[in-house]
């Protein structure tokens, strides 16, 4: 009996003794892959696309809100006809202003330079007798309605003709 008692304080020793630890190893460290790159990239492209988008929708509709480009003449839909003329010195202007006026959806069927080279404020002259036609256009360009002028032609076959002065740089088409 005595020879068991020593085997059973040896027993609890070894029980509550903790296990051997064993060395630790070194976390090994995840090789670059190219795929998980190309998977993140497209997530952060996919996601500057929508944020253009949103700002582009944000900027059209609440910003700067679109323009009716047409009238109604005897209850009919007209789109509104018009002429550019650069009157300010500045090369190559009426183009500008002629692709910002058709991309918001009026009709510029003429561009050129006006008679006289260096006017200083520009105008819109309505040329049909349809003033509302000549204040749409002045608004899509950012003109004041102050700077809106009647001169009728009815030989004419446009409805508004703009004349850009020297003051270009203040409005919408350069912003």
């Amino acid at each position: 009996m005595e020879d068991e008692q020593p085997t059973l304080a040896s027993e609890e020793n070894s029980a509550t003794a903790p296990p051997p630890v064993a060395p630790r190893q070194r976390a090994r460290k995840k090789p670059f892959r190219w795929r998980s790159l190309g998977s993140n990239g497209l997530f952060v492209l996919f996601g500057l696309i929508v944020v253009v988008l949103v700002y582009s929708f944000v900027d059209r509709i609440f910003i700067d809100p679109p323009v009716n480009a047409e009238t109604n003449r005897a209850g009919k839909t007209h789109t509104i006809q018009l002429d550019v003329l650069n009157g300010s010195g500045t090369p190559r202007l009426g183009q500008r202003f002629t692709d910002y006026l058709r991309a918001r959806g009026f009709d510029v069927v003429e561009m050129g330079n006006y008679k006289e080279s260096g006017v200083e404020l520009t105008r819109v002259i309505d040329r049909s007798g349809d003033l509302t036609a000549a204040r749409q256009v002045a608004e899509a360009l950012g003109v004041q309605k102050e700077r809106v002028v009647q001169q009728i032609d009815k030989n004419a076959y446009l409805d508004v003709s703009v004349v850009i002065g020297k003051d270009y740089k203040s409005l919408k088409p350069l912003k």
